[in-house]
């Protein structure tokens, strides 16, 4: 039987992306992400939102830009005041803990919003990887070809 996270990486491979899983000690905060032995200039954070109709939505962009809320719900086609943080059992039950969250899902179905920005660059990235002692180390252009992604302009 295979768990959540084995999930979200078995969609990586069936999809032939190159990527690598970093384990290193618990990083919560900024300070201590930006401690890791990866370029902070290519860290990728994602948000896990829920509205209705969209039981799950990931919004990955660079960890230092913000999102455009009024823009991304446009983009759900939700007002602005329907978006909500996913809760602790929705992410539990994708295998995933807040800090560590993948720009990727095992559910059909999961719409992952990636900023325009991400996929401009042409180095990898670094993104949550399901919990806080895991760094996902992939390319933008894989992860923008995924089932569920959509590139689109969602920072301030």
């Amino acid at each position: 039987m295979s768990t959540p996270r084995a999930s979200w990486r078995s969609i990586l491979d069936r999809h032939h992306c190159a990527y690598t899983v970093h384990e290193h000690a618990p990083a919560y905060s900024i300070a201590e992400r930006q401690a890791l032995p990866f370029p902070w200039s290519q860290a990728v954070k994602t948000l896990a939102l829920t509205a209705p109709e969209t039981p799950l939505l990931l919004v990955a962009l660079w960890a230092t830009d913000r999102v455009d809320f009024t823009r991304l719900a446009t983009v759900v086609g939700v007002s602005r005041a329907k978006l909500r943080r996913a809760d602790a059992d929705l992410l539990f039950a994708e295998g995933l803990t807040p800090g560590g969250i993948p720009p990727v899902s095992h559910r059909p179905g999961v719409l992952c919003l990636i900023d325009t920005a991400v996929v401009e660059r042409t180095q990898p990235v670094y993104c949550g990887a399901g919990s806080a002692e895991f760094t996902l180390q992939v390319g933008s252009s894989d992860l923008a070809r995924l089932p569920g992604a959509q590139v689109t302009r969602l920072r301030r």
